[in-house]
C-alpha cells in the first residue's frame, strides 16, 4: 500500500506551492474598477473551477487574505446531507494543519513558564516508562516540534504496522496512546536529536502528550484555551457535534466516498476538523490582525505567543542532515520558506484518507491562503490550486522555471 496515510513532506511540490502563493501576491491585482466586478474573486474562482474539474468527486474551498481583506470561494460537491456545495462553514479534516496548533500550544506554555523549549522530554512525559536518548543527549521539546528528534514517521507496535493494517481506510484507529508510550520506551535512537530532519507524525503526538502532562490539562482542553476559544474558532475541533456533522464534507479517494480517519493516539499531529472561515480567523491572528472571540484586540501575551510560535527554531542549513527540509527552516510546528527579500513564509500541508489541506502566510507581504478539499488526496488538489495561481499571475522568471 502506498503511504498516502503518512503525513509527510512532498518535496518539490510544497516549495512550488509556497513560491506560487508568493508570486501571486507579488503582482498587484488593482482596485475593483466597476460595481459587481471583483478581479480577485473572479481570478480565484476561475482557478478553483479549473483545478476541481480534474480532481474527481468532491469539492474545493479556498480562502485568501490580502492586505486585511478576506474572501472564500467554494466549488464542487461536499457530500453534505443537505446537498449544499462546500463553503466557508463546511467542515473538513485538516490533517497536518493540526501541527501548527500544537506548536502554538507549546509557545503558550513556554511564554507562561510551564515548559522550556530545551526541556528534556523525559521531564514532562509521564506516560512513558523510559525516554530514549543518544549517547546521553536527550530528546528536547524543541526537537519534537521541529521533526529533529530522531523518531520515525509512525511507530511499529504489536497492534499497528504498515505491513498489516487492520483497516487501510482507517489505519490509525487501533493505535492507542498507551501503545505509543510503550513503543517509545523501547525505541533506540539512531542519530543524535537536533541534528537531522525527519518528518515524524508520532513525534508531534508525543509532544502533545508532554504538553498535556506539563500543564495538567488534556490536549483538547489546551487547544480550546490557547486557540479555539480565544479566537472564536467554534468549528475547529477534535470531536464533531451532530450539527457540525451535518456540515461536514465527505472524503473521497479513488472515486469513492471513504470514512474519516480516527486517530486517538495522534490527535496533536493530525486530528483536527476545521472550516475555511475558522482558518481565516486563525490566519488573520497570525498576520498580526489579532482579535479575540469577542472582537477585542488581543492582549500582549497572546501576541507574544503567536510570535514565538512563528519564530525559527531550526534552520535546515545548519543541520548535519537537513533531509527534505533543505534550505528551509522550522518554527514551532510551522514550516518556514524564505521570500526573495529574506522574509519568512510560514506554511503547512497534509492529507488524511479522503482530505487534502494547505495553509500559508506572509506577515511581511500581508497575504495568506488556505485550501481545503474532500477530493482524492492522491491528486493533492489543495496543494495544486496554489501552483495554478502562479501560472496565471507569474511575474518572475525564476518561479516560472520551477513550475514548468
Amino acid at each position: 500500500m502506498r503511504r498516502l496515510s503518512v503525513e509527510r513532506l512532498r518535496g518539490k511540490r510544497f516549495w512550488v506551492g509556497i513560491l506560487a502563493v508568493l508570486a501571486l501576491w507579488s503582482v498587484p491585482l488593482g482596485p475593483i474598477e466597476a460595481v459587481g466586478y471583483d478581479p480577485l474573486r473572479e481570478t480565484v474562482s476561475a482557478l478553483v473551477d479549473d483545478r476541481l474539474a480534474a480532481a474527481g468527486p468532491g469539492g474545493l474551498v479556498v480562502g485568501v487574505i490580502r492586505d486585511g481583506r478576506s474572501l472564500v470561494v467554494g466549488r464542487g460537491d461536499s457530500g453534505r446531507p443537505d446537498g449544499a456545495p462546500p463553503d466557508g462553514r463546511t467542515l473538513f479534516q485538516i490533517a497536518s494543519l493540526t501541527k501548527p496548533f500544537t506548536g502554538t500550544i507549546m509557545a503558550e506554555l513556554i511564554r507562561t513558564g510551564r515548559v522550556g523549549a530545551s526541556d528534556p522530554l523525559e521531564r514532562h512525559l509521564t506516560r512513558a516508562s523510559h525516554v530514549p536518548d543518544f549517547g546521553g543527549r536527550p530528546i528536547r521539546l524543541r526537537d519534537l516540534a521541529t521533526h529533529t528528534a530522531g523518531l520515525p514517521n509512525v511507530p511499529e507496535t504489536a497492534r499497528f504496522s504498515w505491513s498489516r493494517l487492520e483497516d487501510p481506510r482507517n489505519p490509525y484507529k487501533p493505535l492507542s496512546r498507551d501503545e505509543v508510550a510503550s513503543w517509545l520506551s523501547g525505541y533506540s535512537l539512531a542519530v543524535a536529536p537536533g541534528t537531522r530532519f525527519r518528518y515524524s507524525n508520532v513525534g508531534m503526538a508525543v509532544l502533545g502528550e508532554a504538553l498535556s502532562a506539563a500543564s495538567g490539562l488534556s490536549y483538547e482542553a489546551l487547544l480550546k484555551r490557547v486557540v479555539t476559544d480565544r479566537f472564536g474558532m467554534k468549528d475547529t475541533t477534535l470531536r464533531l457535534s451532530a450539527e457540525q456533522r451535518a456540515r461536514k464534507a465527505v472524503g473521497h479517494a479513488r472515486g469513492r466516498a471513504v470514512p474519516d480517519w480516527e486517530a486517538p493516539a495522534m490527535q496533536p499531529s493530525f486530528g483536527l476538523y476545521s472550516t475555511a472561515d475558522d482558518l481565516l480567523r486563525w490566519l488573520h491572528a497570525n498576520l498580526g490582525d489579532c482579535r479575540t472571540a469577542s472582537g477585542d484586540a488581543c492582549d500582549a501575551g497572546t501576541e507574544a505567543t503567536l510570535a514565538l510560535a512563528q519564530s525559527v527554531q531550526v534552520d535546515g542549513r545548519t543541520l548535519v542532515d537537513p533531509g527534505a527540509l533543505g534550505p528551509g527552516a522550522m518554527a514551532l510546528g510551522w514550516f518556514v520558506a524564505w521570500a526573495d527579500d529574506g522574509s519568512p513564509i510560514l506554511w503547512h500541508s497534509g492529507s488524511t484518507g479522503g482530505f487534502n489541506a494547505y495553509i500559508a502566510f506572509s506577515r511581511a507581504h500581508r497575504w495568506a491562503v488556505v485550501a481545503l478539499t474532500n477530493s482524492d488526496p492522491d491528486r493533492v488538489t489543495a496543494d495544486s490550486v496554489v501552483t495554478d495561481i502562479v501560472r496565471r499571475f507569474e511575474a518572475r522568471s525564476e518561479v516560472a522555471a520551477i513550475v514548468q
